[in-house]
């Protein structure tokens, strides 16, 4: 934490489940408390979300290669 705040990264960090425990118990203690930092906490917990949402990265598409063509809006 920096200041009265956690930053971003300490943020996403815990939400990713990479912190220890303490420092966990830590920020999950000042988001009770700090709506500011409840709402940044909100936001990244929609960003986490949506790249689970996206899958793996050896999942994605890389290239227009791998597209089937049929996919593609108006089938091209």
């Amino acid at each position: 934490m920096r200041g009265a705040h956690i930053e971003e990264e300490q943020l996403a960090l815990h939400y990713l489940g990479a912190l220890d425990p303490g420092q966990s118990d830590l920020i999950h203690r000042h988001l009770q408390m700090c709506a500011c930092c409840q709402a940044h906490a909100d936001e990244i917990v929609e960003t986490v979300a949506a790249l689970a949402l996206l899958g793996e990265p050896d999942e994605a598409v890389t290239s227009d290669e791998d597209v089937d063509p049929s996919t593609r809006p108006g089938g091209r």
